[in-house]
C-alpha cells in the first residue's frame, strides 16, 4: 500500500480548506526518523505536512502508507477525541504544522459553516482510511486463522491417529473422548456468555447472542433448510441444546458422565484455566481465544472423529453433534473473524488477539497429550497424569 508522491490534493480535501488551515497552528521542524505520532497515545492535535514525508506503520511497525506536502495526518484523534490508531515517522525531513483540536474549533466558533465543512472534510478522510484499516485488519485475522490450523492443537496425532484407527482400541479412545470432553464442551454457552460480557459494542454482543441461541437448540428456518441439505433431519436436533446432543453420542459409544467430583483433574483444569482467560484477559484476548483458538478449528478437528464413527456404524442421528458444528460453526467462525478485525486495527489489539488464541491453542493441545497417553495404553490410563 506504499503510495508515490502524488498531488496534494489526492485526500480529497479542497484548497480553500487546506488554506484555511495554513492560517493555524504552529510549525515544526522534525529530522527524519522521529516519531511524530504514537499508537495508543492521548493527543488530539492534528498535522499537516509542509515538506518532507512520514510514514504510517502496520502493527509489525513496517511501512503501510506515505504522506507527503499538503496531506494531513492525524484526524482519527482529532476528530474523535480517542488514543491514536498508527505509529507515524518522519521518513522524509521537513517541516509539520501542528493544529491542536481546541485552537480549531475556538478559532472557528464564530463560523459555524466553515467550520461544519472543515470536520465533514476531516470524517471524509478518516472514513477513507478506516476503510484502508479494517481490510488491512481482516488480512491479519485471515492470517492468524490459518496459523491456528498450522498449531499442534489442531495437527496433533492423537488426532491422526485417530483419523487412521491406529490405536490399540479404537472404540476405548473414542468413547474416552466422549467420556472427558463433555466436561469442557458442554459449558460451552458459559464461555460464549462470559465472552459476550466482555465486549462494549452492541452489534458485537447481538451477534454473539445469536450463536448463543444456537447452542439451545433455536435455529432460524433459513439455516434448517441448510442443515437438511447436508442430511441432517430437524426432528434430530430443533429444541435440543448442544450439551444433550452431545450426550447422545456419549450414550452411543458408551462414555459415561462424571459427577463434579469425578472428573478428571486435566479436564477441570482446561476449563477453569479457559474461563480465567476469558474473564481475565483483554477483550481482544477473549476473541482471538474463543474465535481463533477454538470456533475456527472446529471443522478440521472434528474431521477425525467423523472418520471414527463412519468405520465403527453409529447411527447419523446419534452422531449428529459433529456435522451439525461443522456447519453451524462455519457462520460462527464469520462473526467472530468480523469482530476480530475491529480489534485488530491497533497493535494492542493484535498483540491481545494473537495471545488469546495461543493460549487456548496450547490447552487444547495438552488435552490432547493427556488423552493420547490414555489411548495408546488403555489398561493404563488412569494411571496418566
Amino acid at each position: 500500500m506504499m503510495s508515490e508522491k502524488l498531488p496534494a490534493n489526492r485526500q480529497g480535501i479542497d484548497t480553500a480548506l487546506r488554506n484555511r488551515l495554513s492560517m493555524l497552528g504552529k510549525l515544526e521542524k522534525v529530522a527524519a526518523g522521529v516519531r511524530v505520532i504514537e499508537e495508543g497515545a492521548y493527543e488530539s492535535h492534528l498535522f499537516m505536512i509542509e515538506e518532507g514525508a512520514v510514514e504510517v506503520l502496520d502493527a509489525k511497525g513496517q511501512p503501510l502508507d506515505s504522506l507527503y506536502a499538503g496531506d494531513l495526518v492525524g484526524e482519527f484523534a482529532f476528530i474523535e477525541n480517542t488514543p491514536r490508531t498508527r505509529d507515524v515517522v518522519m521518513s522524509l525531513p521537513g517541516q509539520l504544522r501542528r493544529i491542536e483540536r481546541s485552537e480549531l474549533l475556538t478559532e472557528l466558533a464564530s463560523e459555524p459553516q466553515e467550520l461544519a465543512a472543515m470536520l465533514l472534510a476531516l470524517g471524509e478522510l478518516r472514513d477513507r482510511r478506516r476503510d484502508d484499516l479494517e481490510g488491512d485488519a481482516t488480512s491479519f485475522v485471515s492470517e492468524l486463522a490459518r496459523t491456528s490450523l498450522q498449531s499442534r492443537g489442531v495437527d496433533h496425532p492423537y488426532l491422526h491417529a485417530l483419523a487412521k484407527g491406529d490405536l490399540p482400541d479404537v472404540r476405548f479412545a473414542l468413547a474416552d473422548f466422549a467420556t472427558q470432553y463433555s466436561g469442557y464442551s458442554n459449558h460451552f454457552p458459559r464461555y460464549l456468555s462470559t465472552l459476550i460480557g466482555r465486549l462494549e459494542n452492541h452489534e458485537h454482543r447481538f451477534a454473539l447472542l445469536e450463536n448463543l441461541t444456537e447452542e439451545s437448540g433455536l435455529y432460524e428456518e433459513k439455516d434448517i433448510a441448510n442443515i437438511e441439505n447436508f442430511g441432517i433431519n430437524p426432528d434430530w436436533i430443533v429444541g435440543v441444546p448442544h450439551p444433550l446432543l452431545f450426550k447422545r453420542f456419549q450414550d452411543a459409544v458408551g462414555g459415561r458422565d462424571h459427577s463434579p467430583e469425578e472428573e478428571s483433574d486435566q479436564v477441570v483444569c482446561w476449563r477453569e484455566l479457559f474461563i480465567g482467560l476469558l474473564t481475565h484477559g483483554s477483550a481482544a484476548e477473549a476473541i482471538g481465544a474463543v474465535g481463533l483458538g477454538t470456533e475456527s478449528i472446529v471443522s478440521e478437528i472434528y474431521k477425525p472423529f467423523v472418520a471414527t464413527i463412519s468405520r465403527l456404524g453409529l447411527s447419523a442421528r446419534d452422531t449428529v453433534f459433529f456435522p451439525l458444528h461443522t456447519l453451524v460453526d462455519d457462520h460462527h467462525q464469520e462473526t467472530l473473524k468480523q469482530i476480530a478485525a475491529t480489534f485488530a486495527t491497533t497493535r494492542e489489539g493484535r498483540t491481545g488477539l494473537r495471545r488469546g488464541m495461543i493460549k487456548a491453542l496450547s490447552l487444547r493441545s495438552a488435552f490432547w497429550d493427556w488423552l493420547y497417553a490414555r489411548a495408546i495404553d488403555p489398561e493404563k490410563a488412569d494411571a496418566v497424569v
